[in-house]
């Protein structure tokens, strides 16, 4: 079968491929800009149109950015770029594969990405995220366990999911970083 390509415009149509691949791999970030880290995230959407909340539609998770609170709904938080991976919940001692929103995407999003996380609970937990650590791994914000909503019995509705890797997320001061009933996101004091 002949190419409708001439031979000679063969390697410009591969390198305006190779880019677009590259490209599309930076649709899911806020700004369109590439995304931080050594190795690409397990995105599998790239993000939305945001959507206007719809009357009556609760806010589930705010944004404290430097212009005042940024509230989210759940339908907002879902047209970010999605993540999705497996990995074991510590207190439940089950694994799961988590879906949700990044934390550098939300990070951006609030206008303080790259610096240190502040992740707040409704029962007043907190835990401290070191940018470093969710600019090059995959750490989410999960509104979906196994495909279905998180329950509250599951540590939902929005929780705090580490990757499997590195092991030190399992251990030492990132072992309690699993904040479930989130609520707020700040850069840390």
């Amino acid at each position: 079968m002949r190419s409708a390509f001439p031979l000679a415009a063969r390697p410009a149509l591969l390198a305006a491929l190779l880019l677009g691949a590259l490209l599309l791999g930076t649709l899911g970030s806020p700004a369109g800009h590439a995304a931080p880290g050594p190795a690409p995230f397990p995105y599998v959407r790239g993000a939305l149109p945001m959507p206007k909340p719809r009357p009556g539609e609760a806010t589930v998770l705010t944004l404290e950015t430097a212009r005042g609170p940024l509230p989210l709904t759940l339908s907002q938080l879902r047209a970010l770029s999605v993540v999705r991976y497996a990995t074991e919940q510590p207190q439940l001692g089950r694994t799961f594969t988590y879906e949700g929103a990044a934390l550098r995407d939300l990070a951006a999003w609030g206008g303080f990405g790259g610096r240190d996380l502040r992740v707040m609970a409704t029962n007043g937990f907190a835990a401290t995220i070191r940018a470093a650590d969710y600019l090059n791994h995959p750490i989410m914000l999960a509104y979906r366990a196994d495909g279905r909503p998180i329950s509250p019995l599951h540590k939902g509705p929005l929780t705090v999911v580490l990757p499997p890797q590195p092991a030190r997320f399992s251990t030492g001061s990132y072992s309690a970083a699993w904040v479930w009933f989130a609520e707020r996101l700040a850069p840390a004091p």
